[in-house]
């Protein structure tokens, strides 16, 4: 056995150790009246206790053991020099914290190991599951010790999907999707869902929004080791610990169910979450362009209508109530329908994983002056 395989052994074992313990020092809130709970900065979730003392646990163990590996949790401030290493722990301390919250069994604990961008050993315990999945690169996948195999489905329609309820109805799909089982409820960890698709439990799992590192990279390795592919929307490799730690999507599945579902799914688009990288000052001896832009043709010919493009979370699919006002997200206004459409398209396209995020475009026929009191037609 070569020296590295020999060592990723070593610290599969160790994060098979460390996971149980950490599962069972989550659970020992769960026994006490529950963890402490509130929600970060940011609009970033919930947070617990739990999770800040299974991160402390972890952190504390993995870096005595490796001291010359990086470190990447979801639960630790992000500092790109400590993970600027060949090799990198990457953490998840609970992934499905609302489900912990809630009493819901569907959480879990989740350990990697990057090596040079690639997710090569994990470790995903599933305690209120019992449920132990742990995979290391050309060695297979396991689930309490048994292997697992991704579905061998090779077909669209009957597909078992896991994904946000109402996504195969949403209407900015051009291709209606054909008869889909979803996934009802969901595991509410992005992790557990793919490993569901790692045991053939499902066929696939599927989030069009961003996701962190640490949302992946333990059910990638599982996800691969199981024979299935685990990729962005649009079959791009995750190539994790980049200066952003995130990446635009995940599509996870068997090999012969892929292709099919990027081929329907390439018209979402999502950023790439590298877009927001640091970029580099702009050379100081090239004249600045100050002249401003031109509006285009359309918005100076003819009489301008008002639209405006913007949406929200609605309290229910079926109404127009939103969850928080506050959180509304404004596209912009244009001069006609058809901008205010293909604005519409675009950011309805980017939420079809969210049922309940819907955009709308309204069109303003009537302005109202406050400081004068008059009214203006548009």
């Amino acid at each position: 056995m070569q020296a590295a395989e020999r060592s990723l052994d070593q610290d599969l074992q160790l994060m098979l150790a460390l996971a149980k313990e950490a599962g069972d020092l989550a659970l020992s809130y769960t026994l006490t009246g529950g963890a402490e709970a509130w929600n970060k900065t940011g609009g970033k979730g919930p947070v617990t206790e739990a999770d800040l003392a299974v991160n402390r646990l972890c952190l504390k163990q993995l870096q005595t053991a490796r001291p010359d590996y990086g470190w990447l949790s979801e639960e630790t401030l992000d500092d790109p020099a400590a993970r600027a290493k060949s090799r990198v722990w990457v953490v998840d301390p609970i992934d499905g914290t609302r489900a912990y919250i809630s009493g819901d069994p569907h959480w879990c604990i989740a350990l990697a190991i990057v090596e040079e961008g690639e997710a090569v050993a994990s470790v995903l315990y599933a305690p209120a599951l019992s449920r132990m999945y742990s995979a290391r690169k050309g060695a297979g996948a396991f689930l309490n010790g048994n292997a697992i195999h991704v579905s061998l489905r090779d077909a669209e329609d009957g597909l078992r999907l896991i994904t946000n309820e109402g996504l195969v109805t949403h209407p900015a799909w051009k291709e209606p999707w054909p008869r889909v089982e979803i996934a009802r409820p969901k595991p509410n960890a992005t992790l557990l869902r793919m490993a569901h698709v790692a045991t053939g439990e499902w066929d696939a799992a599927l989030v069009l929004a961003e996701k962190s590192d640490w949302d992946l990279a333990a059910g990638t390795v599982l996800v691969h080791e199981a024979g299935g592919h685990a990729t962005t929307h649009l079959g791009e490799a995750f190539v994790f610990n980049q200066a952003v730690p995130a990446q635009r999507s995940v599509l996870a599945s068997g090999k012969a169910l892929h292709p099919l579902l990027l081929r329907r799914l390439e018209v979402v688009k999502i950023p790439d979450p590298q877009a927001r990288a640091a970029q580099p000052m702009p050379d100081q001896t090239k004249p600045v362009q100050t002249e401003p832009k031109r509006m285009s043709e359309s918005a100076k010919t003819g009489k301008q209508l008002l639209h405006i493009v913007f949406g929200g979370e609605l309290k229910d699919v079926t109404g127009v109530e939103f969850e928080d006002l506050s959180q509304m997200d404004f596209i912009g206004a244009f001069p006609n329908y058809q901008e205010a459409y293909d604005a519409w398209k675009s950011a309805a396209q980017r939420t079809v994983d969210q049922a309940e995020m819907r955009y709308f475009i309204l069109h303003a026929h009537k302005l109202l002056d406050p400081a004068t009191g008059d009214h203006h037609h548009v």
